[in-house]
């Protein structure tokens, strides 16, 4: 009888120690922005960045890529059609950028518990791209042109040295002839160098 109860008693009380000293483990936390230069991988592009510290929740960044582009101008509408066509496709680019994030709630995960490595919080912030010039279909090339985004987003401490990032915001683009108002949005992975 002993034997029976012996057994699942033994194995509730080594789960109930390995919960209890998992508990008291602190994970890597800093509650101010650290400096970290990254390589990414995005969805669709590659890329280098280096993030610097300005304060305790502020960092400026600027980087270089490849990434994927899609430029799309509106088409004058023939005749007296008020419908507007869209003309669109798919190239890379080499992309400069520079932005600023502010992490909003980097000290709140901090004194919550929560793991904040490697600036693994949510952020808002202000980016701007200089996008090359690209062929388009093999028939023209585009002139350079700016992004300014207003951006949130978010940093996700994955593993010691890699994070999960995605990057979202409306996008005014221009190349000071024509202007419009597109979504700059990008996920990918960081790899802290």
């Amino acid at each position: 009888m002993k034997s029976k109860f012996a057994t699942p008693l033994i194995l509730i009380i080594l789960i109930g120690i390995s919960c209890y000293t998992r508990a008291q483990e602190k994970p890597n936390q800093t509650s101010t922005v650290q400096s970290l230069n990254k390589f990414k991988l995005y969805l669709l592009g590659v890329g280098i960045e280096r993030e610097q510290k300005i304060s305790s929740s502020s960092s400026i960044y600027f980087g270089a890529a490849i990434e994927s582009v899609v430029p799309f101008y509106p088409i004058q509408p023939l005749d007296d059609s008020d419908i507007v066509g869209i003309t669109k496709s798919f190239n890379f680019a080499p992309v400069f950028s520079g932005g600023f994030k502010n992490y909003y709630n980097l000290s709140k995960k901090a004194e919550d518990g929560k793991i904040t490595a490697n600036n693994s919080a949510n952020f808002v912030g202000f980016e701007y791209n200089l996008i090359a010039p690209i062929l388009i279909n093999g028939r023209y090339v585009t002139r350079y042109f700016s992004s300014f985004s207003p951006t949130w987003g978010f940093q996700k401490n994955t593993l010691k040295n890699m994070n999960i990032e995605f990057v979202i915001g409306p996008s005014f683009q221009t190349d000071f002839d024509r202007s419009r108002i597109s979504v700059l949005a990008r996920i990918g992975l960081s790899y802290l160098l």
